[in-house]
């Protein structure tokens, strides 16, 4: 594999490959140290949780890693973004893990210098994909629920704007699952679907689910006319409690990609429940990250 940039890059078999490789990791196992890469990391948006485990992931296979300061690179005085990689690949750093807030930038970067043996992983561009985010959710949701076809899967919450709802859908399309639904009001419900159907009814969608996955709101990429009052939205589509174990299987699992706003898109009560695999989803996250490092050396 020579870039990690999106779902639809994958066939089943390469998924399926790096679960069993993410797994080996999780039970213990090592694999062949790398002490002579260098994995650089550019994160133009904010992130704990991707850029932290990525790190330790490439710590863990023996990488070094170096975090770039955007605010004090050279970027800030007009050099451009491929014109940053060629100068830290002229240093000899080849593998890249890059967050933006544009689509396909990632992508781009891929295509433009691809005679100069270099690698890049998608950490997340724009509202367009997130795939090791989907790789790790696959990877929480299998370990519960191996029967992935006969389960009904809800993902709740901010569908227009998520990469990871995008990143999701292809993953379960992949993977055979069972029955998905998309839950959002009309104006966060997606204008394109790749897998699954869409509803404006929680209850509804929540009968019977065996995963349960809620969504941030994410203010910061709500324009003109997409706004909603959030305690409407509440009161319609926040996880509680009471709703889960009403609604949902008795043996449901709730998943949040993070982080949480405790009270608006999930209660407190929920996240910190036994039902929550939250935290969970951050343990394999280093794991399958490895995976993915590994997969690209």
């Amino acid at each position: 594999m020579e870039h990690f940039l999106d779902i639809q890059q994958l066939t089943r078999t390469d998924i399926e490959r790096l679960l069993d490789r993410a797994g080996y990791f999780k039970d213990g196992g090592t694999g062949e140290g790398f002490p002579q890469h260098t994995l650089a990391q550019l994160f133009y948006e904010n992130s704990t949780r991707t850029r932290v485990s990525f790190e330790m992931a490439a710590k863990d296979l023996g990488m070094r890693v170096i975090n770039i300061d955007l605010a004090h690179s050279s970027e800030q005085k007009g050099e451009s973004l491929d014109d940053t990689i060629l100068n830290l690949r002229a240093m000899g750093i080849r593998y890249y893990v890059i967050r933006h807030s544009e689509e396909n930038v990632v992508h781009g970067l891929a295509e433009r210098l691809h005679s100069h043996d270099i690698h890049f992983i998608n950490a997340g561009d724009g509202k367009h994909a997130h795939p090791s985010q989907a790789m790790l959710d696959i990877m929480t949701i299998l370990t519960h629920k191996p029967e992935l076809s006969s389960l009904k899967i809800v993902l709740v919450g901010n569908i227009r704007h998520s990469r990871v709802a995008n990143s999701l859908q292809q993953v379960l399309a992949k993977m055979g699952c069972g029955e998905f639904i998309m839950v959002a009001p009309p104006v966060w419900q997606p204008q394109t679907i790749f897998f699954g159907k869409v509803s404006d009814s929680l209850n509804e969608s929540l009968e019977g689910a065996d995963v349960i996955i809620g969504l941030r709101v994410q203010r910061e990429r709500i324009a003109a006319g997409e706004e909603m009052d959030f305690e409407q939205y509440r009161q319609g589509y926040a996880l509680t409690n009471e709703r889960i174990q009403r609604l949902a299987k008795p043996d449901a699992i709730v998943m949040h990609p993070g982080p949480v706003n405790r009270g608006v898109e999930m209660d407190s009560e929920l996240v910190d429940s036994t039902c929550s695999k939250i935290l969970e989803q951050v343990h394999h996250g280093v794991f399958m990250r490895m995976a993915i490092l590994e997969a690209l050396t």
